[in-house]
Parts: C-alpha cells; sequence; structure tokens
C-alpha cells in the first residue's frame, strides 16, 4: 500500500521524479526542465518580476528563475535538457519561461491521480510516466523540424553512452566537427553548455554510492572538490537540496 505521507524519489539517467510537499522557499533556477503537477491543480509559481501565477500543471524551462509553493502533494519531473525528451521540450518551448502543460503531457496528470489513490504504487508510477515522455519524444520527433541533425545526433549519442563519461574529443569527433566548433554549435542550438551534461552525468551516478558513503567521500569519488561543491552542483541541477536523496527507493 502507498505511504502518501512520505517524499519519495527516483532519479535515473535523464530525468528525476519526486513526489511529496516540495515547496521552495527561495527564488532560484536549476539546470533541469520542470514539469510540475499537484494533486488538486493549487500551484503558486513566482517569477523574478514576484509575479505570482496560479496553475493546475506546470512547465518551466531550464534556467528560468521562479519560486514553488504547493502546501499539498505535487508530481515534480527534471528533464536533463540535453537528452531526447529535453530537446523536443526545447523545440516546443523554447520561447517559454514557465506556462501550462501542452495536451500531449496531460495524461501523465492522470497517472499521478491514480497513484494518489492507491491505483498504481511508486514504481508503477515512475515507469508510466517514463514511457509516456520517450513515447511522446518518439511523436515529437515526427512533427518536429530538428535544427541541426549533428547536435542531434550528439544528444542521441550522449544518451546511448551514459553509462560512462565521453569526453568533448570523442563527442566533437562524432559530429565531425572541431572541439571548438562543436562546443559553440552544442551551446546555439541547445543553449546549454557541454559541461552541464558531464555534471548531471557525474550527479546520477554517484547516487548509488552517496546511499552507503558520506558526502564528501561521493564528493571525492565522484571528482568534485568537496562536499560544498558536490551538494551545491546538485541544488543547480535539479532544484532540491543533497537531503531529498535520504528517501531514495
Amino acid at each position: 500500500m502507498n505511504d502518501l505521507s512520505r517524499s519519495k524519489v527516483h532519479i535515473e539517467s535523464m530525468m528525476g521524479i519526486f513526489v511529496g510537499k516540495l515547496n521552495d522557499n527561495a527564488l532560484h533556477k536549476h539546470y533541469a526542465m520542470q514539469i510540475s503537477i499537484a494533486a488538486n491543480g493549487k500551484l503558486d509559481i513566482a517569477d523574478n518580476q514576484n509575479n505570482h501565477n496560479h496553475y493546475s500543471t506546470c512547465f518551466i524551462n531550464s534556467n528560468v528563475e521562479h519560486q514553488f509553493t504547493c502546501n499539498e502533494m505535487s508530481l515534480i519531473i527534471l528533464i536533463n535538457p540535453i537528452s531526447s525528451i529535453g530537446h523536443q521540450l526545447y523545440i516546443r518551448n523554447k520561447a517559454i519561461d514557465i506556462a501550462e502543460l501542452n495536451e500531449d503531457l496531460m495524461p501523465i496528470r492522470e497517472m499521478f491521480v491514480d497513484y494518489l489513490e492507491k491505483k498504481s504504487d511508486f514504481g508503477q508510477l515512475t515507469g508510466n510516466v517514463g514511457n509516456h515522455l520517450r513515447n511522446y519524444t518518439c511523436k515529437c520527433e515526427v512533427g518536429n523540424h530538428v535544427e541541426d541533425d549533428r547536435i542531434y545526433k550528439a544528444i542521441q549519442y550522449l544518451e546511448q553512452n551514459f553509462d560512462r563519461i565521453v569526453s568533448l574529443k570523442e563527442i566533437s569527433s562524432t559530429c565531425f566537427l572541431s572541439e571548438t566548433r562543436f562546443l559553440h554549435l552544442f551551446k546555439d542550438k541547445t543553449k546549454l553548455n557541454f559541461r552541464r551534461y558531464q555534471l548531471w552525468n557525474k550527479l546520477v551516478k554517484s547516487l548509488p554510492y552517496l546511499k552507503t558513503h558520506s558526502i564528501t567521500e561521493t564528493a571525492h569519488r565522484f571528482g568534485f572538490t568537496d562536499s560544498s561543491h558536490y551538494s551545491r552542483t546538485f541544488k543547480e541541477t535539479f532544484g532540491v537540496k543533497t537531503r531529498f536523496l535520504s528517501s531514495l527507493n
């Protein structure tokens, strides 16, 4: 039976899924794109001009300053912008900072309702959400023109080789570009830099290790300067603090 009183977290290669009362008490931004859904549609999102809007569902683009307030159970999905899913979301929403979800993503709300009504458990919820987003990506690829095939192929290559760190030299060679040209084109087409992808990769790989080791040990093991560097990078990437990791399934 679901324990709906406890926050739950699931993080995989290209997305993180959080369920709980996860209020952000300060204006902030993070690398991950964010999809938010409240149990009864009571999301309050403030922007950097202190404009408050209420949503039933919400998409927040990468690196957009916001303050999230919801006093009930909510579902938050964090998506790596440098992923097939993230790339298609960028194509559809590159002119948008914060907005209601489009119709293609609304089935995720029904999945969350099923979880809250105990018709599914957390594992089923994360599986259903992941499958829907991957299916959404396939449909989007048919209907959207990819602005540069080289960069899209680079994104696919990075996903296919997520189990290891792909060097700048390797990925630029795959695209038949110089390292300098690849970095420039990557930033131009995604509005993100390649280093952020590498940091996402290292953080996700560090999570199993963090379950049985301290933040300091984990930071040194995965190439961060110290625990502060690790915690700061985690917050900048996912928008939540490392204390939420204590509820990892």
